[in-house]
């Protein structure tokens, strides 16, 4: 069945067309040739449209999604496996490309596990994840800024992501069929080496994936899904504390501590013997000390810690690829307004109260201190990303990566560690209306990080139960590839 418009435009055409000769054919005086004029006018104007909507089609995204959806030849190029390109990894091995023979849909041999990035071409339910942002260069469509030329077509083309698919698998796995995200990136470039989340899905079966509400398989929780990042957001506070000034000695009493009057106390999960209550930076770090992040906090105030969340661009969703009009946009971090309750910047502390961040924030802040830093904005295709951005002092970020070398020798990350790599990490265990959420964040290796892995596990526990070896299988697949 034609589209709407174009029953509409049949119509004005052809009432055009009736109109004015009609009005021509009575000839009756100036009134009736201008308004046959008129009516001609309108008919020429129609076809021009028409003309120009054809002729620069090939730089239309909505001119490609009708030539998709109507087009009924056999040998367009948006159909056709010759005629198409392929997504390819940064190795050149395949992740998605046409099937001979089929109309829509296309073979992905990560199936499932790159579901996400990848996405799906389906005919009933269209295209998604980097399938869709890169369609016109994958047909051969010039961008509509490139489109300059209303006969110009470019050639199809292949596109070449960043993802590793032997990590992609393997970070995949590492998950086991929990619902979460594990992410791995480069901090010196902010290439995407794997981006996967779990549940997951058959692009082949889509049908049954909707129809689970309950697990959301084609929910991207690693770019989409927002949760309190816990104790993997303490470094983000050791560094804001050693820029301020304030990262000295606090009193952590076994006792617990309150920000305020009326407010529910903050605790520390590892007891101090009552001698070692005055702890430093270092072992409240290594030992994970919520009363210690706590009172950080307060001392460096709201105002400068809404400044600090802004300008690491916690605030923001990444574009990690961006072909056109089309973008592959992560979600935005929600930041608490404490301006009526600044004592409340005590919870955000230690990754609690009402911060919401995705795990690809978390891996963006982790690479940042990897990089002496400097945060290179993630990507996943030649297309994405953004300008570097200096988030926080050289000298402040090689502190905090001590710290988090210090976590994994002698704190809460020990199980970590792997021979032969020397691992920086941070463990988290945010707490929800039901069970704890699982976090590890880390790099390696210590002195020059070459790869970032940030790893969430939805109601996992404690994160050194649950997050850390997941992370730790991802770091291994990553150091038997050699890279």
């Amino acid at each position: 069945m034609a589209p709407f418009f174009h029953v509409v435009f049949l119509a004005l055409l052809a009432l055009c067309a009736a109109g004015a000769l009609l009005w021509r054919g009575r000839g009756a005086g100036w009134g009736g040739w201008g308004l046959g004029a008129l009516l001609g006018a309108g008919f020429a104007a129609l076809l021009l449209h028409q003309a120009c909507w054809q002729l620069s089609g090939f730089g239309s995204l909505g001119f490609q999604k009708f030539q998709r959806r109507y087009d009924a030849r056999p040998a367009t190029a948006a159909r056709t496996a010759e005629g198409r390109g392929r997504l390819l990894d940064r190795n050149g091995a395949v992740l998605a490309e046409a099937e001979p023979g089929r109309r829509w849909g296309q073979r992905a041999p990560l199936g499932a596990a790159a579901l996400h990035a990848v996405g799906y071409a389906s005919r009933e339910f269209g295209l998604s994840g980097l399938t869709r942002v890169y369609d016109a260069r994958l047909c051969g469509f010039a961008p509509p800024e490139a489109a300059r030329d209303l006969l110009r077509r470019a050639a199809p083309e292949d596109v070449r992501l960043t993802l590793d698919a032997r990590l992609q698998r393997a970070a995949f796995e590492a998950l086991a069929g929990r619902k979460g995200a594990a992410i791995a990136l480069d901090p010196r470039t902010g290439e995407i080496l794997a981006l996967a989340s779990s549940p997951s899905a058959d692009p082949a079966d889509l049908r049954a994936a909707l129809r689970d509400r309950a697990n959301a398989p084609l929910f991207n929780r690693a770019t989409q899904g927002l949760y309190p990042p816990g104790s993997v957001f303490k470094p983000f506070v050791a560094a804001l504390a050693l820029g301020c000034g304030k990262a000295g000695r606090y009193v952590c009493p076994a006792r617990g501590w309150s920000p305020a009057a009326y407010t529910k106390p903050i605790r520390d999960t590892h007891r101090h013997p009552p001698e070692e209550d005055l702890l430093p930076l270092r072992q409240a770090f290594a030992e994970s000390s919520n009363i210690w992040f706590a009172k950080a906090a307060t001392a460096c105030g709201w105002p400068a810690f809404r400044e600090a969340l802004r300008r690491c661009r916690l605030d923001q969703g990444f574009a990690l690829a961006r072909c056109g009009e089309r973008v592959y946009q992560a979600e935005a971090g929600r930041l608490p307004d404490l301006d009526g309750a600044p004592n409340r910047v005590a919870y955000l502390g230690f990754g609690q109260g009402d911060l919401l961040l995705t795990p690809l924030h978390v891996a963006a802040l982790t690479a940042a201190f990897a990089n002496d830093g400097v945060l290179v904005p993630p990507r996943l295709g030649p297309d994405g990303g953004g300008e570097p951005v200096r988030l926080w002092p050289a000298a402040v970020a090689r502190r905090v990566r001590a710290l988090m070398r210090a976590s994994v020798t002698e704190g809460t990350s020990r199980a970590v560690a792997l021979g032969g790599l020397e691992v920086c990490g941070k463990t988290g265990t945010a707490e929800t209306s039901g069970a704890d959420h699982s976090w590890f964040t880390c790099f390696a290796p210590a002195e020059e990080p070459r790869i970032v892995v940030t790893v969430l596990i939805e109601h996992g526990g404690f994160g050194a139960a649950a997050a850390l070896p997941a992370a730790r299988a991802i770091l291994a697949a990553w150091q038997a590839g050699g890279e």
